[in-house]
């Protein structure tokens, strides 16, 4: 059974039920409007974004490029740096070595210088020792 709204209550209540509905409208095209505009700055805003990571990587990009134009640079210097210091590090063992050599040839000549002194040092002994014996024959 449907029951009906007293007369008095629907003449109290129906304007102001029209009056909500006709707030809640406007509220409604209101609400709309604002997330028109919301809608539009956000695809303003994305738009801008993009336009700015674009702007970022083209940076970047130019940035990695500069920079690995300047690690390539730095590179070849070092690389040429070394190949100097390899080459004079190279030229001081080969003198350090020729220098050595030298003073062992040296030495070598000197030992055997000695050598021939020890030989003549025994040689000399032993004529000594056979004058001491022939002398004591005497």
């Amino acid at each position: 059974m449907a029951e009906k709204i007293p007369g008095w209550l629907e003449r109290v209540l129906l304007p102001q039920i029209s009056e909500l509905k006709g707030e809640m409208k406007a509220t409604n095209a209101k609400l709309d409007g604002e997330f028109k505009v919301v809608h539009s700055e956000i695809k303003r805003l994305d738009q801008k974004i993009d336009g700015l990571s674009q702007r970022l990587d083209q940076k970047i990009d130019g940035l990695d490029h500069r920079l690995s134009l300047r690690i390539d640079g730095l590179d070849e210097k070092l690389s040429q740096r070394i190949d100097n210091v390899e080459q004079k590090l190279g030229q001081r063992i080969d003198g350090a070595e020729q220098r050595l050599g030298q003073r062992i040839d040296g030495l070598d000549r000197k030992v055997d210088g000695l050598d021939k002194r020890m030989d003549v040092t025994q040689r000399l002994t032993v004529v000594e020792g056979k004058v001491h014996e022939l002398e004591s024959r005497r």
